[in-house]
Order: C-alpha cells, then sequence, then structure tokens
C-alpha cells in the first residue's frame, strides 16, 4: 500500500514561502492499494494537483473512492478543481457521514452553486455515486474499510484501511473526548479512539495545537500533538503523521511540533516513529500485521435517529434553549425534566433513547449512579454536561462503557454530533431485512430483544393516552385491549399493504411511518400522501367499509403499535357515542386535508390539464425515477404564437376555444403515460415520459395535423405554435431550468425561421 499527501494544512490554504516545505494546501492524502484500489482521503484544496496528476498518468479510466472526513471547506473545497470529474469515462465514488442540514450531494453541489463557480454539480461529465457512511465497516474488493465517529462540531468520522496485511488509519477535525489527569484515556470516547488505530501500520492524525494554546480553543474541534502522540502510542502504531496544520503555523514552528511528538514517544520508551505530514511526501507501507476487524456493523447502512426521545435532566434554560435549537432539525422528541430526583422518578415510563444531564453542583460519579440505578441496569447512553474538567472520570468505573463527559462551557454542534453518533451506535438493525437495507419486509409481532411484552393493564394505560380514545371508560378501554397486540417495523417495513383486506386497525405508541399510493405500474413512483406518527391510527377505513387497503403504509423509523381487532372496534363505536364523535372528527380532519390536496392538485380550470404548480410536482417524481434508472427526461414546450391576433380580431371567447383546441390537440398527439400542462397564458409544457428524441417529431407533427383538424371542424381561425426542446441525461431537480432551455430554443428556432423567410423574400 502506498501513501502520498497532497494536502496537509487545516482550515484555509495557505501558500508562500513560510509553509514551502510542509505545504500550504489543505487535506488531501492518496491511497493506493496494492491491488491498485484507488483512495483519497478528503478533498481539500490537495485535489487540485492530485487530479492533474490521475489525469496525466492514466493510462485506463479512472476508478476513484474518494472519502470525506467531513463535510467542512477545507475538506471539499477541491471538489471543483478536481480534473477526473470531467472526464466522461471517469467512475468516482463518494463516501461521507450524514451531515447537518443537507446531505452528501446537496453540500457538494451547493458549493458549486452558479454563484459561486461556473458549473453545476450535476453538468459534470463523470459518473458520480454519493454513499453516506455511519459506524462500521464495508469492503472494495481486498480492501477492508472501516469508519468511527470523531468529537467535531459537524459528523465527522475517522477511516481505517486495511489490506494485504497493512493499515493505515486516517482522524482529522477531532478533539479529545476529555482532558485527562495523568497518563491514560479515562473518558470512553478515547478509548474506543484509541483501539481504533491499535497496531496501525500509520496513523494520520490531527495535531493542529499545542497543549498550551489548546486550552484557549478547547470546543473548536482539533487536537494537541501532545494527545496525538500519546493516542499512536496508546495504539502501538508503528508510525504517525501530525497532520491538520494550523494555517498560521510556519515550517519551522511545524519542526517543532515534529520534535515534540518525537520526544515524547523517546521519553516514554516508544518505538513509534513520529513526523509531520507534507506535501509530496510518499510512503511504501508493508504488510508486517496480520489485520484486525474493529467494526462489526456494515457502515452503509442508514440508521434512522428521527423520533427517538431525548431527556434532558437539570439544564437552566438559556442551556435548554441552546440544545433544542440546535437539535430541532433532527426531528427528535425533547424531553425536559428540571433535576434528577424528577427524571429519576419517571425516567422508566420515559423510555428515553439518550440522556443529558448538566451535572450542577453534584459530583459526575454520583449523578450518573443515580440516573443509572433509576434505569434498573438500562445501557442508555448519558452525557454529562459539567464545569469541572478535572473530574476523574475513573470514579465511573463500570459505568463508562455508555457514559460521555462534555465540559461546559458546552458546543451546541458537538453537542449534536455525539447525540446523533450515540444514537446511531445504539439504533437496532433489521433481521428480517438485511441489516437494514432497502428491502422491505413485512413486521413482526414479536418483540424480539425489545424488553418484556406489554401486559394487558399496559396496553390499557397506552390507548387511554391516545386523543381518540382518552374519553373512553375503563371497561370500554379493557374492550379495545382485550384482543389487542404489539407490532414492531424497523425502518422500511411494510405496516399495511396496499389492496390486502385485513381485520385490523393500527395505533402508533411510538415513531413514524408514510402513507402511500402504489401505482398499477410497477415502473411508476408512488405518490406520498401523508406521514402520520406517534398518537396517530391507521387502517379504520379498510376496517369500517370491508374494503381491500386503499393505501401502503412504510415505517420511516423504528415504530412501536398496537394492532386493535377490528370487529372489537366497530362493536365499540356503535355503542359508544363518544368513540363515534371523536372518529368523526379524525375523519373531518382527514377530509379538510385532502380537499386541500386536492385544490392544490386541481386542473387548469380553461384547458382541463395539469396547471403549473402541478406539473412540478408530478415532475419531481418522474425526474426522480428517471434519475435512478439513468433514463433522463426530455421537455417540449409550445407557445400559441397566433393567440394575440386571434383575441385582437376575434374576442377573447374565440381565444380561449383556440385554447381548449390546443391542449385538445396536445392530449390527441401525446400518449397517456405523458406530463401535459397550461405552463401559463398561452404556453404549454409537454414531458414525454421514457421518450426517445424522435418522439419530438412525432409529437409535432400529430399536433400541426390535430390542430388543422379541429380548427376547422371547429370554424376557428388557423392557430400557430412555436415550440423548443430540452433534454437533460441527469434531470434538475426542478422543471423551470428545463423550461427555460427549451423556451430559449424556441427562440432561436423562431429567429433562424425569420432569418430564411427575411433571405426568401429579398
Amino acid at each position: 500500500m502506498q501513501v502520498r499527501f497532497w494536502g496537509t494544512r487545516g482550515s484555509i490554504a495557505s501558500p508562500g514561502p513560510q509553509t514551502a516545505k510542509f505545504g500550504g494546501n489543505t487535506s488531501c492524502v492518496q491511497v493506493v492499494a496494492g491491488d491498485g484500489t484507488q483512495i483519497i482521503l478528503d478533498c481539500g484544496t490537495g485535489a487540485r494537483p492530485l487530479g492533474q496528476h490521475l489525469v496525466d498518468t492514466k493510462t485506463t479510466p479512472l476508478r476513484v473512492h474518494l472519502f470525506i472526513g467531513h463535510t467542512h471547506w477545507d475538506h471539499i473545497q477541491g471538489f471543483p478543481f478536481f480534473m477526473p470529474v470531467f472526464l466522461p469515462d471517469t467512475e468516482l465514488n463518494v463516501y461521507a457521514p450524514r451531515g447537518f442540514q443537507r446531505n452528501l450531494e446537496e453540500t457538494l453541489a451547493g458549493q458549486m452553486q452558479h454563484a459561486y463557480f461556473p458549473l453545476k454539480l450535476r453538468e459534470l461529465r463523470s459518473r458520480i455515486q454519493f454513499t453516506q457512511l455511519e459506524e462500521g465497516f464495508f469492503r472494495l474488493g481486498n480492501v477492508l474499510v472501516e469508519t468511527q465517529a470523531l468529537n467535531h462540531t459537524a459528523p465527522t468520522i475517522a477511516y481505517r484501511i486495511s489490506t494485504d496485511g497493512a493499515t493505515v488509519a486516517y482522524s482529522t477535525d477531532h478533539e479529545p473526548y476529555w482532558k485527562p489527569v495523568g497518563a491514560g484515556f479515562p473518558h470512553p470516547g478515547d478509548q474506543r479512539h484509541v483501539d481504533f488505530f491499535k497496531d496501525a501500520d500509520l496513523v494520520i492524525h490531527d495535531a493542529q495545537y499545542a497543549e498550551p494554546e489548546y486550552l484557549a480553543k478547547r470546543g473548536w474541534g482539533h487536537s494537541t500533538v501532545e494527545y496525538a502522540t500519546d493516542v499512536a502510542m496508546a495504539a502501538n502504531a508503528r508510525r504517525l503523521a501530525l497532520f491538520h496544520h494550523d494555517p498560521m503555523r510556519s515550517d519551522q514552528e511545524v519542526e517543532a511540533f515534529e520534535r515534540v511528538g518525537q520526544q515524547r514517544a523517546l521519553d516514554r520508551g516508544m518505538k513509534t516513529e513520529v513526523f509531520a505530514a507534507a506535501e509530496g511526501l510518499t510512503i511504501d507501507i508493508e504488510g508486517t500485521r496480520s489485520a484486525r476487524q474493529v467494526a462489526q456493523m456494515p457502515a452503509i447502512v442508514h440508521r434512522p435517529i428521527a423520533g427517538r426521545c431525548v431527556l434532558i435532566v437539570g439544564a437552566d434554560e438559556r442551556s435548554s434553549s441552546l440544545i433544542d435549537q440546535e437539535m430541532r432539525e433532527d426531528n427528535l422528541v425533547l424531553v425536559n425534566s428540571p433535576d434528577v430526583r424528577a427524571a429519576s422518578a419517571h425516567i422508566r415510563e420515559l423510555a428515553p433513547d439518550i440522556v443529558i444531564v448538566d451535572a450542577g453542583e453534584e459530583r459526575p460519579a454520583e449523578t450518573v449512579g443515580r440516573l443509572r440505578g433509576a434505569l434498573d441496569g438500562s445501557a442508555v447512553p448519558i452525557i454529562v454536561l459539567t464545569d469541572d474538567v478535572n473530574t476523574d472520570v475513573e470514579l465511573l468505573g463500570g459505568s463508562l462503557s455508555n457514559t460521555d463527559f462534555l465540559a461546559k462551557p458546552f458546543s451546541p454542534p458537538m453537542l449534536r454530533s455525539r447525540v446523533r453518533a450515540w444514537l446511531a451506535r445504539t439504533a437496532e438493525l433489521s433481521p428480517e431485512s438485511g441489516h437494514g437495507t432497502s428491502a422491505r419486509v413485512e413486521g413482526s409481532p414479536t418483540r424480539s430483544a425489545r424488553g418484556p411484552a406489554m401486559t394487558r393493564e399496559d396496553i390499557r394505560e397506552a390507548l387511554a393516552g391516545i386523543s381518540l380514545f382518552t374519553s373512553l371508560s375503563t371497561d370500554e378501554l379493557d374492550l379495545l385491549s382485550a384482543g389487542a397486540t404489539e407490532r414492531f417495523h424497523e425502518s422500511g417495513e411494510v405496516m399495511i399493504r396496499q389492496g390486502e383486506r385485513s381485520d385490523q386497525l393500527f395505533v402508533i405508541l411510538k415513531g413514524s411511518a408514510r402513507v402511500q399510493e402504489m401505482p398499477d405500474d410497477p415502473s411508476a413512483t408512488e405518490m406520498v400522501l401523508g406521514e402520520i406518527g406517534a398518537g396517530q391510527i391507521v387502517g379504520e377505513l379498510a376496517v369500517l367499509t370491508g374494503m381491500p387497503r386503499s393505501a401502503t403504509v412504510v415505517a420511516i423509523e423504528a415504530t412501536h403499535c398496537l394492532g386493535i381487532a377490528g370487529e372489537d372496534f366497530t362493536r365499540l363505536m356503535r355503542k359508544s357515542a363518544v368513540l363515534a364523535g371523536a372518529l368523526a372528527q379524525v375523519l373531518a380532519r382527514r377530509i379538510y386535508e385532502t380537499d386541500q390536496r386536492l385544490t392544490r392538485f386541481a386542473p387548469d380550470a380553461l384547458t382541463s390539464l395539469l396547471t403549473r404548480q402541478t406539473f412540478q410536482d408530478h415532475y419531481r417524481r418522474v425526474a426522480a425515477q428517471a434519475r435512478r434508472r439513468g433514463t433522463g427526461v426530455m421537455l417540449l414546450f409550445f407557445d400559441v404564437t397566433s393567440l394575440k391576433a386571434v383575441n385582437d380580431s376575434s374576442g377573447y371567447e374565440v381565444g380561449d376555444e383556440v385554447l381548449r383546441t390546443v391542449a385538445h390537440a396536445l392530449r390527441e398527439s401525446a400518449r397517456d403515460t405523458d406530463l401535459i400542462a397550461r405552463w401559463g397564458g398561452d404556453e404549454f409544457a409537454v414531458l414525454p415520459v421514457d421518450a426517445l428524441p424522435i418522439a419530438v417529431e412525432m409529437i409535432t407533427g400529430r399536433l400541426r395535423e390535430k390542430l388543422g383538424e379541429l380548427c376547422e371542424a371547429r370554424n376557428l381561425p388557423v392557430v400557430q405554435c412555436a415550440f423548443g426542446v430540452e433534454s437533460a441525461q441527469v434531470p434538475p431537480e426542478s422543471a423551470e431550468e428545463l423550461v427555460r432551455a427549451a423556451d430559449e430554443d424556441m427562440q432561436r428556432r423562431l429567429a433562424a425561421q425569420a432569418g430564411e423567410s427575411s433571405t426568401q423574400s429579398s
């Protein structure tokens, strides 16, 4: 395995005479495995010279795997200047952790908007595949890749690459989980960090700060040279490359850092070789140790965290507000408790997935001990916020495995990153669906490893907390709970299948699901009708009408629900005016919401075609399907150029009839599956689904012929239409871009026609 450094700086590129030795480009490292697998670690400005090198030396089409630690600018700024992405025969596979706010593709596309760059991401000619990663492992041929969450102000992962007995580990933008007192790593996060690098041949590690300056920059998400060296030594790594040099650091200062690390290893009597990473440095790594697999879970499996419960204990108003603002986007359920005593009294019934506790004046060990006692041995992660950075966390002993510490004043984004890492780390995967793959399988009514089954009393209490059943008597609740069963569905599992018959309705206790209508054509895209969550019911209409299910319901995340026997429900509804009235209110709200949706999707009043807005909604589904299948899209844009003359000479009523006639002719000229819309005024758009370029001549030819027939039959003046065409192999997100390009094509055609007419007349 060969490693070459192309960019070693952090934060921002810093070229100049003071950085000539170690380089001024930001993070980018090339790893070439023995079988030729090309791996690039991060895509900072060092990716520009690397890309040029790959293009200049390639003898076959490039196949590159780009691993991004996180999407801060200094790790992705080189992407638009990476030459291979402009070559049509390049295959680029991009991997990164799931970030905040945007997914990986959206983040890279964001820096390539026209406001910042002349080309958009979708205009690149290479074949690009995006994969978002969790903690875990995956393989690229003979190469084992493992990932682990780091401690930074955004979701960040380290990579461990092993092949042919050699291992390289890459960890940049990472801050120590705790400032240890004396030797060792008492914090469980630091222990995991060391274990991840165990016996590596080369560790590339963030070493942006010296220990004295780190004290003023805690929470910024970076390591010291001392910490990086201690980690490498504790992991028994053969070599340590100090990396992510501060942009203000001169070559002489980086050399001083290098000496600090070397002296530290010498003082400890360790054989770890310490050096500062420099641009152009190439290292050949021989496979001398048997590679060991650290991670046990697949990294490419998404572990959704939306809807999971976060219990916040003892936080003051300011801290609670900061946590709420930072985590709102993750759709977590945040529950506040004033102190440890109150939390301990209700923690089992709240069933939190993670606890954030402000230790206040109490010793962290005592705080965690009380919460663990109330949790009755549960391994729920607990994050302790504490003022005392010198707390000896070893006092917690065996409780450390799922206990975390964050010094106050804490960094809200760093806390958010830790919460997301813990929730993903402790997420349950579905054995039925192949560790959470996209395959949809039926949910199992068994609890598996989820704890004891609910008793009849538990079910009755749960139903009493659902708004539809709140006013029912104990006897009425007993009737419903008698035949009720628990069901658990992992993310992606089908809860209800369209077209099936069932004698049950379902009450969601925890989690969320998506309701979607599945088309008869298996190649078409399903229509999402809405989402439902905790406290809502689904499937009652099929029970009440005896008709097959009208839609499919799929769990968005791990979902716990109760199945209510349809016979018990209908019998009680006949007896209970309270239940009948409550159900009527639920159904009335649904009718209102449906009416709102129907209004939105109502056809154009004049032509009965799709409206512009409805066309846009349908286009998004067609475009998503085309992107998945790689088929591309084509749009035709029509303008009734003679409409103004008709309105002026014959009146607007005749003009309206002309528009209706054009709409009729378009429907006759296109296929039933094509999207046709009145875009506005005298403009129309047609999106032929899965059509070849020959469809342009077919549709326009039929339109001219049909318009002539209809105008003659309806005694209308001759209608003249101009048209333009635009196609895209990678469909844009909005139809607006296609329409704009098609309109420009139409103007060119009109100008060409005008030029021909002028030439003929002269």
